[in-house]
């Protein structure tokens, strides 16, 4: 099949070449991976351990940055005063709200 085609020649260059389609490199059939159970197993078991890492991992950034959060609001406090009752705001709102 004659078809056009953009290649890159030797100094970098574009151009549009016309010419045959160069032919697909002919694949096996039915190829299956060459991985024992064993290995199906060891990495479904690593698999399994790892989403309970990266859950806990999120779960610890987003209460860090929940913190950060608490504190910046805190430390906007004018006075003593200010600050205790910002702080029995925190309290009451248990750290489920933004802090603006």
């Amino acid at each position: 099949m004659s078809a056009w085609t953009l290649k890159f020649d030797s100094a970098g260059l574009l151009g549009f070449f016309h010419g045959r389609k160069p032919a697909d490199p002919p694949r096996p059939a039915n190829v299956r991976p060459a991985v024992s159970r064993e290995v199906s197993e060891r990495r479904a078991e690593a698999m399994r351990g790892f989403f309970p890492k990266l859950a806990s991992w999120y779960e610890k950034r987003m209460y860090l940055a929940e913190m950060r959060e608490v504190d910046r609001y805190l430390s906007q406090s004018t006075d003593l005063v200010d600050l205790e009752r910002r702080i029995r705001d925190v309290e009451r709102r248990d750290g489920a709200a933004r802090w603006f």
